[in-house]
């Protein structure tokens, strides 16, 4: 009898998931292709100014560690207990991850895969007839082609996707049209976009933490720019905008919670603060030239008129990818902040990654990040 082929395991995507499943699919003997449109930790690099919750021993697997120790000494590592910037995390971990001997030939940089779909069975009774996915993907030089592969790891994450500025999930009137004039996600205020911020006036729409470190860097800017002005949008009741764990273990995320809500309590630092407000319209008068932004605060007619508007507002998955096959398609994982909503860590990845290679091995006993396969 002919020894059965191992399956052919497709990444779509570069980024922490993304690497960490490549090099849990090669710690398990199956030949993987890792396909990313931009560079190695793409999306890191738009909000990589930041500093992370997490520590990097959360962020960093045993295989990962392991991988880079065979190639370079401890010492040239970040320490367990280290917080760094997203940029400093890619740097130090996901591009030497990438390009380590585990995982270099593995990876496709500049190839985007615009499709995933899959032939009928040639008898829909019959389970076990799995055809290969079949992927468009295109290269750097723009030409097309179509790859196969058995199993299809989609780790291209939501940070490209920003959620709508409109009340009830669908964009706000005028939105569609002043999209390409508005921010969106972690503007980095204080380095590469002060130019951009200082001396205007910006609304801030946004409840969560990039919308709380948003605010704080305005704020900031507007002690060494007195014309920066702020006016910060946010659906929630009043009171304090960003919830507080007690006893929360990622310090960086308690301190810039207290901070935040410090801000939004006080309303110093050129910044007004308006809760129960919802998004109606956002015109773009031109570029450059401003924008008016109306809505309701606790039912009542509002409006601003300013010069920056920044969406807050976390994001959402792209399902378009995969759009033809099955909610349940045997062989396709979704994986990372996709799958895992706004509180997503990327211990939440690890773990999504050990449970869909125990389904794909059909062994629900496999755990390569406990240095064992049972």
């Amino acid at each position: 009898m002919a020894k059965a082929e191992p399956l052919r395991v497709a990444v779509l995507g570069a980024g922490p998931v993304g690497l960490e499943a490549a090099l849990y699919a090669r710690a398990c003997g199956l030949p993987v292709a890792v396909y990313e449109r931009g560079q190695v930790g793409d999306h890191l690099l738009r909000w990589g100014h930041a500093r992370l919750f997490t520590p990097f021993g959360w962020n960093a697997s045993p295989l990962g560690l392991r991988a880079l120790l065979r190639e370079r000494p401890a010492r040239d590592l970040p320490a367990e207990a280290d917080i760094l910037t997203g940029r400093q995390f890619r740097d130090a971990y996901l591009v030497r991850l990438a390009e380590s001997e585990a995982l270099l030939e593995s990876m496709h940089l500049g190839w985007e895969v615009l499709h995933v779909g899959r032939p009928a069975a040639a008898k829909k009774a019959d389970p076990d007839d799995r055809r290969p996915f079949r992927l468009l993907v295109r290269g750097p030089n723009g030409a097309e082609r179509i790859d196969q592969a058995d199993v299809v790891l989609d780790c291209t994450g939501t940070y490209a996707t920003p959620n709508r500025l409109g009340d009830g999930g669908i964009p706000a009137v005028g939105e569609r049209a002043a999209r390409p004039h508005l921010s969106f996600g972690l503007e980095d205020v204080l380095g590469d976009r002060k130019d951009h911020y200082a001396g205007r006036s910006v609304v801030l729409v946004g409840d969560g933490y990039t919308a709380g470190a948003t605010i704080c860097a305005l704020a900031a800017l507007a002690e060494d720019h007195p014309a920066t002005w702020a006016f910060w949008l946010t659906r929630g009741p009043r009171g304090q905008p960003l919830p507080r764990l007690p006893n929360d273990p990622l310090k960086e995320r308690d301190r810039l919670a207290a901070k935040a809500n410090s801000l939004a309590t006080r309303c110093d630092g050129n910044l007004e603060f308006h809760p129960q407000t919802l998004i109606d319209e956002v015109v773009c008068h031109g570029p450059d030239k401003g924008f008016r932004v109306a809505g309701r605060t606790n039912g009542k007619p509002v409006a601003w008129e300013v010069e920056r508007v920044i969406g807050a507002v976390g994001s959402r998955p792209d399902p378009s990818l995969g759009l033809g096959l099955r909610a349940d398609e045997p062989g396709y994982f979704v994986l990372g902040a996709k799958a895992g909503g706004p509180a997503f860590l990327m211990r939440d990845g690890l773990d999504q990654i050990r449970k869909a290679f125990a389904a794909i091995l059909g062994n629900p006993r496999v755990d390569l990040y406990a240095n064992k396969a049972a």
